[in-house]
């Protein structure tokens, strides 16, 4: 079992490396079909957010959108479309991962998705921070998130989500081992 997940774990760094501009938890799309997640442009590239969309909503409309019958990726893209929504304002990013920090200890052991939903945009936060620092100064601007804000593990929430029976979570959190790995070096 152990090898077919470093197999797999290969498999999604060879392929989806090359294909990444920037850091793969903000940047990577991920294709959700018809699913129902945050409202997002339909235009090419890795920022679809909307002008028009309401802040005050964000996370009000993630956790209504990350329901236990959620599918996996629909959780990833969901998340990362928050976590592109809160770099539009200061202090969104670190709200909205407390709010799904204390939705998880509320919920306990028995609800590994909302574990995996706080673990992974936090991590994805953490990305988009280091994004923030690196955009081109007329980008720079619009950008309110350029440091951490939760210094939270996010990578062991996840793994927590998956012992407590999210078995379906584990190429997600294969895929954010690898590219965490590669965002720090």
């Amino acid at each position: 079992m152990k090898k077919f997940f470093l197999t797999l774990a290969f498999a999604l760094v060879v392929t989806a490396a090359p294909a990444l501009a920037g850091p793969p938890l903000v940047c990577g799309a991920i294709d959700i079909g018809t699913a129902q997640s945050l409202p997002w442009s339909s235009a090419p590239g890795w920022n679809g957010a909307l002008a028009s969309y309401d802040l005050a909503r964000l996370g009000d409309d993630t956790v209504a959108l990350l329901t236990p019958q959620t599918p996996v990726d629909v959780r990833r893209e969901t998340l990362r479309r928050a976590a592109i929504y809160a770099t539009r304002q200061t202090g969104l990013g670190e709200s909205l991962a407390a709010r799904l920090i204390a939705r998880a200890n509320a919920a306990g052991d028995g609800a590994p998705p909302a574990w995996f939903d706080a673990g992974y945009f936090v991590e994805t936060i953490r990305q988009a921070a280091r994004l923030g620092r690196v955009l081109r100064p007329e980008q720079r601007g619009a950008w309110k998130l350029t440091a951490d804000p939760t210094h939270v593990d996010g990578l062991a929430l996840i793994e927590k989500a998956i012992r407590l029976g999210g078995r379906d979570m584990q190429p997600a959190a294969v895929f954010v081992a690898a590219n965490r790995t590669a965002m720090d070096r």
